[in-house]
């Protein structure tokens, strides 16, 4: 088992000192994909029409090994 650090950045980062232990990298980058949509469900954009998401693992040496990112546009259709 090796441990992967998940830090977040929706507009500001918030740093994962944890960690979570994960059996090896493929499993990493599916608890991050799994990871992202449940932020996304509980962000909105505050300012505007869009935010851009990501979740940066990085593994025990902090080496960045994967990144996933999400991004939410919203556009007005009335004139």
């Amino acid at each position: 088992m090796h441990r992967y650090y998940f830090d977040i950045n929706d507009g500001r980062t918030q740093r994962d000192e944890e960690g979570v232990l994960c059996a090896d990298l493929q499993a990493a980058v599916l608890e991050a994909k799994k990871l992202l949509p449940a932020i996304a469900a509980d962000e909105v954009p505050k300012d505007g029409e869009r935010q851009a998401m990501t979740v940066l693992v990085t593994d025990e040496d902090g080496k960045a090994v994967y990144m996933a990112a999400l991004a939410y546009t919203g556009a007005w259709l009335l004139r």
